[in-house]
């Protein structure tokens, strides 16, 4: 679904996925899982694309169901792997770090068995390693189609970081800020639930990094798009606090 000009959402029910064009190459942002590649290859040639024309990776954090088909991209289309370099290491080695919440928590959400279900079915349960990664740092500018700007805002995991397409005004958040809780069903502004973070609460504090921004449109790793403006996202994430 394109959701603004030259961006498309790639969904497969549980997790956003995103491609971005310009001047005839693309940028995916996240890889879903790794289940996820036959439907993206699809995707890519409704549009007239072919793989050969995917020039980067960028990943928002290193959590399996958003590196899922990042290798295979790398190797297959040649595309260069991106990710914030306090996440570097876990994407090289797909070894991620302790929750600070207990997954057990939520097992009396329809939520969580459906996003369970969809995800390990889709092989999003555990990380495939990426041999070779590029890393970014908080507020640079990344050399890839579309020359989006990296905000770090740690929590989810240590390099999570939001993705600032300044000249389309549109900012991917992945995990940093969602609009559909995976494990509880809630709709909404909101960080992600305990059972998913390494920190919690520096996950909400972060959300400080994303006030001020100019982004007519947020693009969530869960959820649909938000087009009521980024700090009252925060405002909202803010409110709704922990899960």
């Amino acid at each position: 679904m394109q959701v603004s000009e030259g961006i498309h959402r790639l969904t497969q029910g549980v997790t956003n996925f995103y491609l971005i064009g310009e001047s005839g190459k693309y940028t995916v942002v996240d890889a879903g899982t790794p289940g996820d590649w036959a439907y993206f290859a699809r995707s890519l040639a409704g549009l007239g694309a072919k793989l050969a024309d995917v020039d980067a990776v960028l990943l928002t954090h290193a959590h399996p169901d958003h590196t899922g088909f990042a290798e295979r991209a790398r190797t297959e289309a040649g595309a260069q792997v991106w990710i914030h370099r306090a996440d570097e290491q876990a994407a090289r080695t797909g070894q991620t770090g302790k929750r600070d919440g207990k997954v057990t928590s939520y097992l009396l959400r329809a939520a969580f068995y459906r996003t369970t279900i969809s995800l390990l079915r889709r092989g999003g349960g555990r990380m495939i390693p990426i041999a070779e990664v590029s890393a970014f740092g908080d507020g640079e500018q990344i050399d890839v189609p579309g020359r989006p700007r990296a905000v770090h805002a740690p929590g989810h995991t240590p390099g999570s970081a939001a993705l600032l397409f300044e000249d389309r005004r549109v900012l991917v958040t992945g995990d940093v800020l969602a609009t559909e809780n995976a494990l509880t069903g809630r709709i909404g502004p909101q960080i992600m639930p305990s059972g998913l973070n390494e920190d919690t609460d520096q996950a909400l504090a972060s959300l400080d990094t994303l006030l001020g921004i100019d982004a007519g449109l947020l693009l969530p790793g869960h959820g649909d798009p938000w087009t009521e403006g980024v700090d009252e996202a925060v405002r909202r994430a803010k409110a709704a606090g922990r899960s």
